[in-house]
C-alpha cells in the first residue's frame, strides 16, 4: 500500500474511534444506498456514470464522473443523509484541511426525498452562497443555522443551510428518482 493509502487508513480508524462504529457503519451504508439511487436517476435519463478512484474520492470529493452526452463529463460528489430541507455544508474536514465545498468537483447532489430525487448545485456557486451568507460566529450545533459549528475534539468546520438557500443558485435544479416511489427511511 502507498503512503496516502497508509494516511487514508490512519485516519479512518482515527474517524471511527471518535465516531460509534454502529454510526460510522450505518453512514457509509446509507452514502452508498444514496450513490446507487444517483447512479440509477442518471441512467434512468440515459446518462452514463463512471465511479471515481478510491483517490479521487477522498483528495478531490468526487465521487461519479456523469457523461450527460455533451461536451466532455462532469463530477458530481452526492451527498446523503440530509434531514428534511436542511443541508450541512463543509468549509473544512474532520483533519482541518478544505472541505468538500472547495474540492474538485464540478457539481454536488444532495439526496432530498421531499424534493423527490437529487438537488444539484455547482460547487463553486454553493461555496460562493455559503460565505456570503454564513455568519463567522461559532455556535453549537442546534444553532448552527448559517452560522459555524465544530464538532468536539474535531477540525471540521460546518454550517447548516435550508433547501430554500441553495434553491438561490442559478444552477440548482432536480435529478428525479428513477422510480418516483422511492422511499427513505432516514433512521
Amino acid at each position: 500500500m502507498d503512503a496516502m493509502g497508509q494516511a487514508t487508513t490512519t485516519t479512518t480508524r482515527r474517524i471511527v474511534s471518535t465516531v460509534s462504529r454502529g454510526r460510522w457503519n450505518y453512514s457509509r451504508k446509507e452514502g452508498t444506498r444514496s450513490e446507487d439511487r444517483f447512479v440509477s436517476a442518471c441512467e434512468a435519463r440515459g446518462y452514463t456514470t463512471k465511479k471515481s478512484t478510491r483517490e479521487e474520492d477522498i483528495n478531490l470529493h468526487i465521487d461519479y464522473y456523469v457523461d450527460r452526452g455533451q461536451r466532455e463529463a462532469v463530477s458530481v460528489d452526492v451527498k446523503g443523509g440530509n434531514h428534511p430541507h436542511t443541508i450541512w455544508v463543509e468549509f473544512k474536514n474532520v483533519r482541518g484541511n478544505a472541505g468538500w465545498m472547495y474540492g474538485k468537483a464540478d457539481w454536488i447532489a444532495f439526496e432530498l426525498p421531499e424534493v423527490g430525487g437529487f438537488a444539484m448545485v455547482l460547487r463553486s456557486e454553493l461555496a460562493t452562497l455559503a460565505e456570503k451568507i454564513v455568519e463567522p460566529v461559532f455556535v453549537s450545533k442546534q444553532e448552527a443555522d448559517r452560522k459555524l459549528y465544530q464538532r468536539k475534539d474535531r477540525k471540521d468546520v460546518i454550517s447548516r443551510l435550508w433547501l430554500e438557500d441553495i434553491q438561490q443558485c442559478e444552477s440548482y435544479n432536480i435529478l428525479k428518482y428513477a422510480n418516483p416511489n422511492t422511499e427513505i427511511n432516514r433512521g
